[in-house]
C-alpha cells in the first residue's frame, strides 16, 4: 500500500504542463493557514490522575497483559453542542455500537477518546466537568472498552483527531476510527466496519455507508434530490464514521487540511492500481444516517467550505492522484469534459451532466478567489467552520421502534 505526499504548498511540481503547474501552484499559493492544529490537551481518565502527555496518558491505557490487535475509536465534539444531558445521550447511542464491535470482536481490543473543544476558560471548565462525567459513563455502561477524555481549545476538528492519533500510535493501535456526532449508527455499524478492516490486513481505510435523511428546508429537499441523483465525491469513506489504518494518519494531520475524510483519501488513491480506491472502501452493511444541508445560508457556507477542501487538495497533492479524483471522483459524469455516465441510461447520463456542470461552475468561481490570492500574494488564512445550528440528528425507523 503506497501512501501519497502532498507536493510543496505553491511550488509548480515537475514534468507538469506550464499551465497546469502554474494554475496548480498559484491556487496553492492562495490559501496559508493562519492557525496550528497543535495544542496542548488535558487528559481524563476515570478515577485516575491526569496524565501528563500522550505517553502518560497511553501507559495509563495500556491493558496488563497486552492484547493483539487494537483500534481506537474517537467521539469528538464540543461544549456548544448541547447540553450535558443530550451529550450523555449521544453517548449511550454510540457505547450501544462500540460494545457491539466489542462482543463481535474479542480478539480486538476497542479503546474510545471523546473530545471536548472548547473557547474561553468558562468553557475550559466546563469541559473537564463533562468529560469526567462522560468518561465515567463509559466506565460504567462498557466496562470492557477503555475510555479516555481529550479537552483541548477549538476550533477544529483536526484537533481533536491528532490529538487521539498521537496516544493511539504510542500505544501500536492498528487502526484509528473517527465518528461524528451529528450522525446515527446502524446496530451492528461499528461491528462490521472492524471486520471489514481486520479482515483486509488492517490496511487502508473502510468507511460507513450513508443514508441520507432531509431537514425541513427547501434547501435540505433540493439537495437532496440533487445529491441522489449526482452525488459528487462519495465514493469514498467520509469523516462522519470511518476506520483508518494507523500510519495512514501518522504524526497527525498537517495544520493546511481541514477536511479529514479529504487528507485521508488523498493519501491512498492510487490511479497506478486497476481499482485507485482499492484502500478506500465502503462497507455496504455498516450503515449510518446524516441529515442532508440545513438553512439556505447555512449550506451554502458549508458548501463552500467543501469546495476550498477539494481545491486545496487538489492543488496540493501529485498530479495523476488530482487528475484521477477530478474526473472520476469529484466530476465523474460531466460531459463532455469528463466520460458520460450510462450506467442508467441517456436521460439520467443527461441529468448528472447538468447538476455536475452547476457544481463546475461554483467550484471555479471559488477557485479564481484561490487563484487570484495567489497572485496578489494575499492567501486566505482559514477555512471556516460551518455548523448547522438547527438540525438535529436522525431518527430512522430502528430507533423509533426502540
Amino acid at each position: 500500500m503506497r501512501l501519497n505526499e502532498p507536493v510543496r504548498p505553491g511550488r509548480p511540481p515537475v514534468r507538469e504542463p506550464f499551465p497546469l503547474g502554474h494554475l496548480r501552484a498559484t491556487v496553492s499559493r492562495g490559501y496559508r493557514p493562519g492557525t496550528t492544529w497543535s495544542t496542548p490537551v488535558r487528559y481524563v481518565l476515570d478515577g485516575r490522575p491526569e496524565p501528563r502527555g500522550a505517553r502518560e496518558a497511553a501507559d495509563a491505557l495500556r491493558p496488563a497483559p497486552a492484547t493483539g490487535t487494537a483500534v481506537a475509536l474517537v467521539a469528538p465534539t464540543y461544549v456548544g453542542r448541547g447540553t450535558l444531558a443530550e451529550q450523555e445521550e449521544r453517548l449511550d447511542a454510540l457505547l450501544e455500537r462500540v460494545v457491539e464491535a466489542a462482543d463481535a470482536h474479542p480478539d480486538v481490543g476497542v479503546l474510545l477518546f471523546v473530545g471536548m473543544q472548547w473557547r474561553d476558560a468558562a468553557e475550559e471548565k466546563e469541559a473537564l466537568r463533562r468529560l469526567a462525567a462522560l468518561v465515567r459513563r463509559a466506565a460504567a455502561r462498557a466496562p470492557g472498552v477503555r475510555a479516555c477524555g481529550l479537552s483541548l481549545r477549538g476550533p477544529g476538528k483536526p484537533r481533536t483527531l491528532n490529538a487521539a492519533f498521537a496516544v493511539a500510535r504510542t500505544l501500536g493501535c492498528a487502526g484509528v476510527g473517527w465518528l461524528d456526532d451529528d450522525v446515527t449508527l446502524e446496530p451492528g455499524c461499528l461491528a462490521h466496519l472492524v471486520r471489514a478492516f481486520v479482515t483486509d490486513g488492517c490496511r487502508g481505510a473502510v468507511g460507513a455507508t450513508k443514508v441520507p435523511h432531509t431537514a425541513a428546508y427547501a434547501t435540505s429537499r433540493a439537495l437532496a434530490r440533487a445529491k441522489a441523483v449526482a452525488a459528487p465525491a462519495t465514493c469514498y469513506p467520509h469523516g462522519c464514521c470511518v476506520l483508518v489504518a494507523t500510519d495512514v494518519v501518522a504524526g497527525g494531520m498537517p495544520d493546511r487540511y481541514v477536511s479529514d475524510d479529504g487528507y485521508v483519501c488523498f493519501r491512498l488513491l492510487d490511479p497506478g492500481l486497476p481499482d485507485p480506491l482499492r484502500y478506500l472502501r465502503l462497507v455496504p452493511e455498516a450503515r449510518c444516517h446524516y441529515v442532508v444541508a440545513g438553512p439556505a445560508g447555512e449550506t451554502r457556507r458549508r458548501i463552500r467550505r467543501l469546495l476550498l477542501n477539494h481545491l486545496i487538495d487538489l492543488a496540493d497533492w501529485p498530479l495523476p492522484v488530482a487528475r484521477y479524483y477530478f474526473r472520476h471522483v469529484l466530476f465523474g459524469g460531466m460531459w463532455p469534459l469528463t466520460g458520460f455516465d450510462r450506467a442508467r441510461g441517456v436521460r439520467h447520463g443527461a441529468a448528472v451532466a447538468a447538476i455536475k456542470w452547476l457544481y463546475f461552475c461554483w467550484f471555479c468561481g471559488v477557485g479564481a478567489e484561490l487563484y487570484v490570492r495567489g497572485l496578489l500574494r494575499r492567501p486566505l488564512r482559514e477555512v471556516r467552520w460551518a455548523p448547522y445550528s438547527a438540525v438535529r440528528n436522525p431518527s430512522p425507523a430502528f430507533e423509533e421502534s426502540r
